[in-house]
């Protein structure tokens, strides 16, 4: 007898992000103290009774595309770790930092409550096999663990000319280091450009001060890291400088 093997993938969205409210009361936890401990709130505004998990991850960040860079720790105690809401209902998880009390510099997690998946049951045995796969409904927030007197220094520490190589444009490649010992939120980031010489000197009278597409949004730069931009040729500079000064 020939055994046929049948695949059924389930892209499903189970319910829709909306319907999974999520709020984390401080977002920032000392290492002892009161402070070490926030409460998450969990509602389910669906209307279906749903089983979920939160848990904890370390998250660095590329310096180049920005994406984390995450690592399950158990750093924080979660209680409880696991739910099953009814529709409608809340519940609230207490989250611990039961981790290093010597911290010298803030450190970034996510914390993430994902959806468990309650709608697949057994199949009945057979010769033929099904395999299901369902995408389900994850939230993740943002949670930094800080040393009392954390504070951010961001300043831009280098500026190249560069040319893409995809479009064979120039751009201006602008590194943000963050010295500090807390995370910095940069919000709709102006900056003033000016074209220099090889010896670092203002060339001609052109300098223009705006804020570049790029930097028209959120740049979250962690504690002691860099974080690197592109930067479209502005218009009312001239593309045949090499060398160009920023500054916020």
């Amino acid at each position: 007898m020939r055994h046929f093997l049948f695949i059924v993938i389930m892209a499903i969205i189970s319910i829709p992000s909306q319907a999974l409210r999520v709020e984390l009361s401080n977002d920032t936890f000392s290492m002892t103290g009161r402070a070490a401990n926030r409460n998450l709130f969990v509602t389910n505004n669906s209307e279906k009774m749903i089983a979920l998990e939160v848990y904890a991850q370390s998250r660095v960040m590329d310096e180049v595309t920005g994406v984390d860079e995450l690592e399950d720790v158990e750093d924080f105690l979660i209680y409880p770790n696991q739910l099953l809401l009814q529709p409608d209902e809340q519940q609230v998880v207490t989250l611990t930092w039961v981790g290093s009390q010597e911290l010298t510099e803030e450190k970034a997690f996510r914390i993430i409550v994902e959806e468990l998946n309650l709608s697949l049951g057994d199949e009945e045995e057979s010769d033929d096999m099904t395999v299901k796969v369902a995408a389900l409904t994850k939230v993740v927030k943002a949670a930094y663990v800080a040393p009392e007197n954390a504070r951010a220094n961001v300043e831009i520490s280098n500026v190249q000319v560069i040319t893409d190589a995809s479009t064979s444009e120039k751009k201006i490649r602008v590194t943000f280091n963050n010295s500090g010992t807390a995370h910095k939120i940069l919000k709709q980031t102006s900056i003033k450009l000016t074209p220099i010489d090889e010896n670092g000197k203002k060339v001609g009278a052109e300098t223009k001060e705006f804020i570049p597409n790029e930097l028209n949004g959120v740049i979250n730069i962690l504690a002691k890291s860099q974080r690197m931009v592109d930067l479209s040729w502005p218009d009312g500079i001239s593309n045949a400088y090499t060398a160009i000064h920023v500054s916020l």
